[in-house]
């Protein structure tokens, strides 16, 4: 990591860019995430107000016929990394299940929670959801095969012909990743947008250079139409996905991948194209400080409830001005270890506070258990 961000900082940053790429395992996951995993949870099908962009594609071709992509909560692991999409039953209490689908190319099923959809009427154990949430379909473990995988000197090569035969001087290639977002609304621009960390310039004439500052951008069939050929090495890309159900953990395992598209390779205009400082930043001097406060402030009867859980730290009551964020305004003891009642004291005060009498908006925080 050190040796990266110090390249990092010498790198230079890419100037707007449309043309072939080659994307790692990783990169790729991310990218099928976000432009076909979302487009076909089942729920989205039917609501007006979606894109509905593989609505009408069930039978069709839309991937080479050496591509097929699972959904599979019920692999644990794989190549020794953990995957965090898996799970035995999803949240409607369906079992999980490997899901196919594309098949060699051919786009198969949605996936799909207990709300049917036209032609789907049954749940194939993807209903997920944060607690809170209702559950709708979501995404598990996303794996990319393909039945004719290539090395990636060879995906080389094709990109550095792809280039010579538009006329490029240069190729992207996307080593790492660091997650990405995706619009799949009707009355929005229908795009996608992937954050990489670290990608390289690859020049016809086969040289490498690292550049920085890049947003891989564009919509979701076209760039799902370039995919042209994967590697034999596989990526894992293991976190959390956020949608109408809340954040539910997910993973990817797919392979490098070529592609042709057309979509965009954006300068990033944030403050990600700056070169990665090696200094901290000058402390925040307008931060107030707080004021520690021992147990020998408490009346006896209070510490009684307090010593158990905290019998020696100073550290557990701090003073706080919190007013309006808590409607005690005052000590909130919480539920620790169901020895600890909620008490409350007047503002700068040890004095409880007579139930009838708290004021959320005259009273001040004062303690509070860390």
């Amino acid at each position: 990591m050190i040796a990266d961000l110090q390249a990092l900082r010498h790198a230079p940053v890419v100037a707007p860019y449309a043309g072939p790429a080659i994307l790692s395992g990783r990169a790729s996951g991310v990218l099928f995430h976000e432009i076909f995993g979302h487009r076909i949870e089942g729920h989205r099908q039917k609501r007006e107000e979606e894109g509905q962009t593989f609505k009408r594609k069930i039978g069709e071709r839309v991937l080479p016929e050496t591509f097929s992509v699972f959904f599979d909560p019920t692999t644990k692991s794989i190549a020794g990394r953990d995957l965090v999409g898996a799970y035995k039953h999803d949240n409607q209490g369906v079992k999980a299940r490997r899901v196919a689908v594309v098949e060699n190319g051919i786009f198969r099923r949605f996936l799909m929670s207990r709300s049917p959809i036209e032609n789907f009427p049954n749940s194939n154990g993807h209903g997920r959801k944060q607690p809170g949430y209702a559950p709708v379909a979501r995404q598990s473990n996303l794996i990319v095969e393909t039945s004719e995988p290539l090395s990636r000197d060879r995906l080389k090569e094709m990109l550095i012909d792809q280039c010579r035969n538009e006329g490029k001087e240069f190729g992207l290639y996307f080593e790492d990743i660091q997650g990405g977002f995706t619009i799949t609304g009707r009355f929005f621009p229908n795009a996608f947008n992937v954050f990489p960390i670290m990608v390289y310039r690859i020049y016809t004439d086969g040289r490498e250079e690292l550049v920085r500052g890049v947003d891989l951008i564009g919509t979701p069939l076209t760039a799902f139409s370039r995919i042209a050929a994967a590697d034999d090495r596989i990526g894992v890309f293991n976190g959390n996905c956020g949608a109408e159900s809340g954040w539910v953990p997910v993973a990817v395992l797919c392979l490098p991948a070529f592609t042709s598209l057309r979509s965009k390779y954006r300068r990033n205009r944030s403050p990600r194209n700056a070169a990665p400082s090696s200094t901290r930043p000058p402390p925040n001097r307008m931060k107030r400080k707080r004021k520690a406060t021992s147990y020998s402030d408490l009346p006896q009867k209070y510490l009684t409830i307090l010593q158990p859980i905290h019998p020696v730290s100073l550290r557990c009551l701090r003073s706080q001005t919190l007013a309006g964020r808590l409607c005690s305004g005052a000590l909130r003891a919480g539920r620790l270890d169901g020895r600890i009642q909620v008490t409350y004291f007047r503002d700068r005060t040890l004095e409880p506070i007579p139930p009838c009498r708290r004021n959320p908006m005259r009273r001040k925080l004062l303690f509070h258990v860390l």
